[in-house]
């Protein structure tokens, strides 16, 4: 008998010494699967797998171990060191979570326990983690390793994890998983690449066998919680269960993301060609939770998460308003003062517009000031029966030379020149040019751009740190896609149009504007922030247009479901973002792709989901 033959034995046998003999009649019936592994292991697994296996692994040469919860164990073709260790701890009463190897092979492996961990030639930040877990008080419950080897690693722990070097979609779904008050068990990855996430009582998987995952789906179906997973290199797999899958509160972030125009969120950005998207939903005036879908670009690696900074396109708009009511506030300007004399540029007008006619600040914000836009200007001295739509920006594409504002403003843009077209106050028109003549007004007024004006008096008071009107930010940045689902050229068009449609933004800083705007209207008094108490109000209360504040739209006004929200569409990009200031609560949706339908189908779902429709 060879050395590896005898200590495998030895320790198979020895434990029942160590640890108290059970006999199978008395185990608990766990069940476990697996295919395309040693005829031997496959025995031992279905041997060992009814007394609750803890740790299940292969080594990158073809070897593999299984450790049960009461100190049983087995193995084949690992490292000596590793065997023996395994011995000593279990024979020590030690329990064993997890065994794992570098794809480097060699005598390399970890074992981690209830009280510690032992390890070899492990990647050193790998190891630091580990041990910052165990100093914190916490047990690491998995460690494993992306096939491609050098510093990639995952580690889990029993209140948290941590990952360097993984498919960042493998990352994106650890995170998401977790938002639903779930934690992550187990990480494997099979060595022609894949993964599979294991958190609790929900799972995701890339690239695995087909019939492991159908088996995984198995284990699930009859209630048992995924335990382990862990893939040979030959491309065999094996499963096993210790108990069923805990009870735990229902997860509102699968239900939203199985309810999204009657399939799932994946299948509906497939239908509609959108290659990424990110959500966050705000309950009791927090972010509850936040996640990303699918890609920063089509055919990229990088994934799309709530961090990554989109194109909000008209949000703009809505968020805009916020600074404009802020500078009126410290510089005592009235809302309905004429915004002329704050423009340092003379505003033309058509000869059917009186010069006694003001367009205020407030009809400004409120689309009603005359100033209609892109798709109203023909024939030149129209002044009635325009075409409907219009007011926004194509944006300036990779070749284009962005014009000034104050070029886009005397028509040497793309757009025509800004006029007033219709007498102010008179009819309703979406312009998106009187935001730029808002965001004229900003400048003027301040001395400074309103990139540099929104960060110092927005965005950085409302911890905003990913949000900007600059042309383009120095953040992690989606790329646009067309319906088709192609990149836009450039990746992204450039709007000098800032205040209408340039803002760039993620989910999370959208939902801490909602956060602080829901407070800061009910609150009693005034709050840290940009806006008094009174103008949080004026900005969320109907203004000079039905259905208006100042730059967001309202509903519900005078009912606990009361709410304020905003849209956008740029090129490339599509954008919606809701506050309910009664409730507590709002969410923000951001897509890289042309359809506004899958941003409605994915607020449709949150509603239902929170009951909010």
């Amino acid at each position: 008998m060879d050395r590896r033959r005898f200590l495998a034995l030895a320790g198979a046998a020895g434990l029942g010494a160590a640890t108290g003999h059970v006999t199978p009649a008395q185990a608990a019936s766990h069940p476990s699967y697996d295919g395309g592994v040693p005829a031997e292991m496959h025995t031992k697994l279905a041997e060992l797998a009814p007394y609750g296996v803890t740790a299940l692994a292969f080594t990158p040469s073809g070897g593999w171990v299984i450790v049960t919860q009461d100190g049983r164990y087995f193995a084949r073709g690992i490292p000596d060191a590793c065997f023996t260790e395994i011995g000593k701890l279990s024979g020590a009463g030690r329990k064993i979570n997890c065994v794992a190897f570098p794809p480097e092979g060699g005598d390399r492996w970890v074992i981690t326990t209830d009280r510690g961990v032992t390890a070899r030639g492990l990647p050193t930040a790998c190891k630091q983690r580990i041990d910052a877990f165990y100093t914190a008080g916490q047990q690491v419950v998995d460690v494993a390793f992306p096939p491609a080897g050098g510093d990639r690693w995952v580690v889990t722990a029993s209140a948290g994890y941590y990952a360097k070097g993984v498919d960042d979609e493998c990352y994106q779904m650890m995170r998401n998983l977790t938002q639903g008050g779930r934690r992550i068990t187990r990480v494997a990855f099979p060595r022609a690449g894949g993964w599979t996430v294991v958190a609790q009582d929900e799972f995701f998987a890339r690239g695995i066998p087909d019939a492991c995952f159908d088996r995984m789906n198995t284990l699930a179906g009859g209630g048992w919680q995924v335990h382990n997973a862990a893939f040979s290199p030959s491309g065999g797999w094996a499963l096993a269960s210790r108990g069923k899958a805990p009870a735990l509160p229902a997860d509102k972030v699968r239900q939203v993301e199985n309810a999204v125009g009657g399939a799932t969120i994946w299948q509906r950005m497939s239908a509609h060609k959108t290659p990424g998207v990110a959500v966050a939903v705000v309950t009791g005036n927090k972010i509850a939770w936040s996640t990303g879908y699918g890609w920063l670009e089509a055919g990229g690696a990088a994934a799309a998460h709530p961090e990554t900074a989109f194109q909000a396109a008209s949000i703009s708009k809505a968020v805009t308003a916020v600074g404009v009511l802020r500078l009126l506030q410290t510089r005592e300007i009235a809302l309905g003062a004429d915004i002329r004399p704050h423009l340092g540029w003379d505003l033309p007008r058509r000869s059917c517009v009186t010069s006694t006619a003001a367009p205020t600040i407030d009809r400004l914000l409120t689309h009603r000031a005359g100033v209609i836009g892109r798709g109203s200007t023909s024939p030149a001295d129209a002044c009635a029966g325009f075409a409907a739509g219009g007011g926004g920006f194509p944006g300036y594409g990779p070749d284009a030379t962005v014009p000034t504002l104050l070029q886009v403003m005397n028509g040497a843009g793309n757009t025509p020149k800004i006029e007033l077209t219709t007498a102010p106050g008179a009819e309703y028109h979406y312009s998106g040019a009187g935001f730029v003549l808002l965001q004229r007004m900003v400048e003027q007024q301040s001395g400074t751009t309103l990139a540099a004006y929104m960060q110092k008096e927005v965005f950085a008071p409302l911890g905003m740190t990913t949000s900007s009107y600059a042309l383009t930010p120095a953040f992690e940045l989606a790329s646009g896609h067309t319906s088709t689902g192609a990149v836009i050229p450039g990746e992204r068009n450039r709007y000098p149009e800032s205040a209408a449609a340039g803002l760039y933004t993620n989910v999370l800083d959208l939902c801490r504007l909602i956060s602080y705007l829901n407070r800061a209207y009910t609150a009693s008094a005034d709050l840290a922030g940009p806006l008094t108490r009174a103008s949080a109000r004026t900005l969320l209360t109907q203004g000079p247009q039905p259905g208006m504040g100042r730059g967001l739209f309202l509903a519900g006004t005078g009912t606990d479901g009361f709410s304020y929200s905003h849209d956008g569409s740029n090129y490339g990009f599509k954008s919606l973002f809701t506050g309910y200031p009664k409730l507590g609560a709002g969410f923000a949706i951001l897509a890289n792709g042309s359809s506004a339908s899958l941003v409605t189908e994915i607020a449709a779902a949150v509603k239902k989901v929170y009951g909010w429709a």
